[in-house]
Formats: structure tokens, C-alpha cells, sequence
């Protein structure tokens, strides 16, 4: 019975997977002796074993009567894994040609300028904030400023506040698809992990096309500040949200769609990127 449930999480139905394992025991047998010494009724055995023979778990003798046998368990799972990949992708594909169809008519609605709209919202977490970050690319048009404190940095370091092995990685590989497709990126950090790691992935990158595109449109300088934001083309601006139990610990994020406030921080981030050092990549 155990290992019948054990099929049915793998997608079986009961009939199927009783069917399945009784086959086992009997060895080769023929379908209405098989309903008798199984569960499964005689009116469904057939289109049992019929489905079992296409998810590669039984064969068949072309008989009179017809005579079946389970196939191995190791190999048996095995087909039933490459059906369910095949299937899977034939879904996938399926799914992603309906995306693109659904995304051709929603492309055609008139919608207001978003660049002049007042919205906000919030991400709490390493997993809001990463997807947060990798949905942010589709949104960028021209430019990324970014500013990070060095006590924000620390604490990323030391696990005090985000996750640095998750967080960093995902911020250097965004701002190198965004390199690639020619948009700008200035970046003020402190000059510690973080000018480090971007050092240290410059120099693992083998692609000298992607080299030249970081070369030519990041550009970072070195200054220890207590700013921490980010604007993406002008209107909008993401900040961090500080813990109201513990101040210098941040779990959150928010995202803001405002012109005027992104403007606002936009003259600050001129003035700190006058004072910061460049980082040489090379």
C-alpha cells in the first residue's frame, strides 16, 4: 500500500498505481485476471493498462487474450520522468507562446505615462527584494544611479541585515544586463566588499564583448557616505526600509514611482559622485 501512495505523488491515479503493483507480484498476466486479483474494476482495467503502457511502466504481448507485464521499477521511473520532462516542455512552450500572444493585445491598450504618476511600494525580505531586483531590468530605459553606505555594506557582511551571498550577486548581474544593453550605470560605494566583488567579477568575465559594455557603461567611484538609494531613470526611486525595533538593521525595501523626489535625490547623488574616487576595473 506504501508504495502505492508513493506512485500516486508521482501523478498516478490509484487504479493505476494498484495496477501497477500487482503486475509486479503476478509477473505476466492478462488484463481480466489482473482485475481480479487487483481493485480495479474489469470495465477499467483496460484503459488502465493502456495508460499505464504509454507512461512506459508495462508492455504488452499482441496475444489473444492480450498478456501484460510491468516493466523494472528503475526503469519504468525513468520513462515516467522523461514523459513528464517532455510534457512539461511541450506545456512550457505552450504557456510562452500564449505570454507572447496575451502580451502583443496588452501592448496595444492606451495607458497613462507612468514616468509622472505618484506610487509606492513595499518588498520585506531576500526573496521580495532579489525578485523585486530582477524585474527591475524590463523597467530601465537609460540610466541607474546608485548610492550605498558603508555601515549598510558592513552589515550586509556580517549578516546583520540582508543576506550579502544572495543580495550582491544578484545587483552585479543585473547591472551587467543592463550594461550590455548600453544603459548607463553610475554607482557610489564604499570601498570595501562591495568594490571588491565588482572587481573580482569584472576579472572572472572571459567575454570580451561583455568587458568592453562594462567597461563603457558602468562607471563606479569610492566614498564613504550615509546615503542609500537608488534612481532608476529619473522618476524612479528605491530606498531602504529600517527595522523601528533596530534602526540599523533594514529588512525591507521601497519602491517609488515620484519625478519630483527622484529629482530631489538625483542633485544629492551629483554632488556625492563629485567627491568619490573611480574604480578601475582593469
Amino acid at each position: 500500500m506504501e508504495s502505492e501512495k508513493l506512485l500516486q505523488d508521482l501523478g498516478l491515479t490509484k487504479y493505476e498505481s494498484t495496477a501497477y503493483a500487482s503486475l509486479l507480484k503476478e509477473g505476466v498476466t492478462g488484463a481480466q485476471e489482473l482485475s481480479r486479483k487487483s481493485t480495479v474494476p474489469v470495465g477499467k482495467i483496460y484503459e488502465v493498462l493502456s495508460n499505464l503502457n504509454n507512461m512506459g511502466l508495462v508492455e504488452f504481448q499482441r496475444s489473444r487474450p492480450r498478456k501484460y507485464k510491468a516493466i523494472k521499477p528503475n526503469v519504468a521511473l525513468s520513462n515516467l520522468y522523461s514523459k513528464r520532462e517532455e510534457e512539461t516542455k511541450r506545456e512550457l512552450e505552450e504557456f510562452r507562446l500564449k505570454i507572447s500572444e496575451i502580451e502583443d493585445k496588452f501592448s496595444n491598450i492606451a495607458h497613462p505615462d507612468h514616468t509622472e504618476v505618484k506610487f509606492w511600494s513595499t518588498k520585506m525580505g531576500d526573496e521580495d527584494i532579489i525578485k523585486d531586483m530582477k524585474n527591475m531590468i524590463s523597467e530601465i530605459e537609460s540610466e541607474i544611479l546608485h548610492v550605498k553606505p558603508s555601515k549598510a555594506m558592513e552589515k550586509i557582511k556580517t549578516g546583520e541585515c540582508f543576506n550579502a551571498d544572495k543580495i550582491i550577486p544578484v545587483i552585479l548581474d543585473e547591472f551587467i544586463k543592463a550594461a550590455k544593453m548600453d544603459i548607463k550605470i553610475k554607482a557610489i560605494i564604499p570601498g570595501n566588499i562591495f568594490a571588491n566583488a565588482m572587481k573580482k567579477k569584472f576579472r572572472e568575465i572571459e567575454d570580451i564583448d561583455t568587458k568592453q559594455k562594462i567597461v563603457e557603461n558602468i562607471d563606479s567611484r569610492i566614498l564613504d557616505c550615509d546615503y542609500d538609494f537608488t534612481i532608476i531613470d529619473e522618476y524612479l526611486v528605491y530606498v531602504p526600509i529600517p527595522d523601528p525595533l533596530d534602526p540599523g538593521r533594514m529588512f525591507g525595501e521601497m519602491k517609488m514611482y515620484d519625478r519630483e523626489y527622484a529629482q530631489k535625490l538625483k542633485m544629492r547623488f551629483v554632488e556625492l559622485w563629485s567627491r568619490g574616487e573611480k574604480v578601475v576595473f582593469e
